[in-house]
């Protein structure tokens, strides 16, 4: 898919008076103590009401060994910060991110979290969560997701408050999206380790603004399966009333192109991170964040009219998966 921007560019227009949150993210997990991850986010925030714009790092240290996560954030004028205008490259802060190379820190004390990564990203193809290239640039959808760096590895070292965790090839990606407010309601999740198995999901089911309602579930999602690219995006699929969507856990069934996808997500609360999501116009939501969650993905193919098991994997621990809501009736210790 050929965008009408380089991959990567921020798509902030600092011309225009709206609201804009953009994020890039990453997430690792260690592939020898499932239960360990990190997770870093550069965020820009620019209100509605035309006053200084935020410039956000992130950065949480999942422990399932543990179950004693540690969260920071630490926030700076937009104005401040150093945004490229062509591919990817930015600082807020101390924090830089950089093709292949990131680095920086957040938070004080005993929640005092420094980091300094290097990604693979020459063998990386971008994943296209939207199914055409118009929809980058049109107004509809109103948020956008794609990641580039869908299946990569880090390397280099992740503190907190004096603890040094060495990460060693540790199996992760790299993600960008952006819009006028986040998305009121949805579930998301990625997966790229499901044991030795050469496969990648990213997926989404989401409830969109329809002036003050919210429509149904609307679901998508990408796999990439020992080099091959299925979709199961296309909007005429998007509608899927197989979507349960509790919490903690989220569930769907697709089928389009001649293939089946069944999908399950789940953890339990205390393998989430709370913090809070502000949009443009001040309001807020609850995020619930995990790079700890277990999937099971199974995908069949149609052959000779009968559908053939293809893949049947978990990603046991592995799996990043975020929940956005209002309610904040849920339980997870709120982090940041």
């Amino acid at each position: 898919m050929q965008l009408s921007r380089p991959t990567n560019s921020v798509r902030w227009d600092r011309s225009a008076s709206r609201g804009h949150t953009e994020s890039y993210f990453l997430k690792a997990n260690d592939p020898d103590r499932p239960g360990r991850a990190l997770w870093i986010k550069f965020t820009l925030l620019v209100p509605e009401d035309g006053s200084e714009g935020l410039g956000e790092l992130w950065v949480i240290r999942f422990d399932g060994d543990t179950g004693q996560h540690r969260g920071a954030k630490a926030s700076f004028p937009l104005s401040s910060c150093s945004l490229q205008d062509s591919g990817l490259g930015l600082s807020i802060g101390p924090g830089r991110l950089e093709p292949g190379h990131t680095l920086g820190e957040a938070g004080e004390g005993d929640q005092h979290i420094g980091w300094d990564l290097r990604f693979d990203v020459d063998d990386q193809q971008t994943m296209f969560g939207l199914p055409h290239a118009w929809m980058y640039d049109a107004g509809f959808p109103r948020n956008k997701v794609y990641s580039p760096y869908p299946r990569t590895r880090f390397r280099g070292s992740l503190s907190v408050a004096g603890e040094t965790w060495q990460i060693d090839n540790w199996i992760g990606m790299l993600g960008h999206n952006w819009g006028r407010s986040h998305n009121p309601r949805y579930h998301w999740a990625q997966c790229s380790m499901f044991g030795d198995e050469d496969c990648v999901f990213e997926g989404y089911s989401a409830r969109i603004a329809l002036g003050p309602w919210l429509s149904p579930w609307l679901t998508g999602a990408i796999v990439r399966y020992r080099g091959e690219e299925l979709h199961f995006n296309k909007p005429t699929g998007a509608l899927n009333k197989t979507v349960e969507a509790d919490l903690f856990r989220w569930s769907f069934h697709s089928q389009q192109e001649g293939w089946q996808l069944d999908w399950q997500v789940e953890a339990d609360v205390g393998d989430f991170a709370g913090l809070v999501y502000r949009n443009p116009d001040g309001s807020a939501n609850q995020c619930l964040n995990s790079k700890i969650a277990t999937c099971s993905l199974r995908l069949a193919r149609k052959e000779a009219g009968q559908w053939q098991t293809v893949a049947d994997l978990r990603g046991e621990r592995t799996c990043a998966y975020e929940i956005l809501q209002v309610d904040p009736e849920h339980g997870v210790v709120m982090l940041a």
